[in-house]
């Protein structure tokens, strides 16, 4: 299932946010070897004080975290504003109330060991679930930066994207991306989703309520302004 973690309700989550970090840990600074501070096995940085929007996929029980993303105001800081602005030659015309910013997209390693048609499936699962809450709050526009592959699996996903920049700092080329939001689009997105499942599979998520259509809660249209 998606759960959707605000500032109101991150007491209610925080074991599951504890998951969600130490994936992060494993992801961004075991694996990818990305320069990102860990304390005590979890990776969190400034931003995470900033009361972003997480969205985590989860088991029923919340006993693991598949997946996570996060996202933040673009009228506010961002990893976007401050490290990645040079992507682009105006970074303060990508502020604005219907413009956020989404980060930290991981997936849990069994997954990417599961193979390429697993991590559709959960990408999807996540950016279908993204896009919903994004039409209900009033989001038109989604920014943010990544490498090649992930490129790939965007578009392979079923998102709309304009690569709008590019950085050199970290070796192989960054992207700076816009993600348009529409409803034919995250329909598009829980197309793939349903096309990675089995029948079987595919039943029993109907039954239980399709992953990605979050009733925790959604955010006001230009909160953080």
């Amino acid at each position: 299932m998606i759960v959707v973690i605000e500032s109101f309700n991150a007491n209610k989550y925080l074991n599951l946010m504890e998951k969600m970090f130490r994936l992060r840990a494993r992801i961004f600074h075991t694996r990818k070897q990305w320069d990102v501070q860990v304390i005590d096995g979890k990776e969190c940085d400034k931003y995470d004080k900033l009361g972003p929007v997480y969205i985590v996929y989860t088991d029923d029980e919340m006993s693991e975290v598949k997946g996570s993303l996060r996202l933040l105001p673009t009228t506010g800081p961002t990893l976007f504003s401050e490290f990645f602005a040079d992507c682009v030659s105006d970074a303060a015309a990508l502020s604005a109330p219907a413009i956020w910013e989404c980060s930290r997209l991981c997936v849990d390693e069994k997954i990417v060991a599961g193979g390429y048609k697993e991590i559709v499936h959960t990408t999807a699962v996540m950016l279908g679930a993204l896009g919903d809450l994004a039409i209900k709050a009033g989001i038109e526009t989604l920014v943010c930066n990544f490498d090649a592959p992930m490129l790939r699996l965007y578009r392979r996903i079923g998102c709309e994207i304009d690569v709008v920049g590019h950085t050199l700092r970290y070796g192989k080329p960054i992207y700076l991306g816009l993600h348009h939001i529409s409803e034919d689009i995250v329909r598009r997105v829980e197309t793939k989703y349903k096309e990675a499942n089995s029948p079987a599979e595919r039943e029993a998520s109907f039954a239980r309520g399709i992953p990605g259509r979050s009733t925790e809660s959604y955010l006001p249209v230009g909160r953080g302004a």
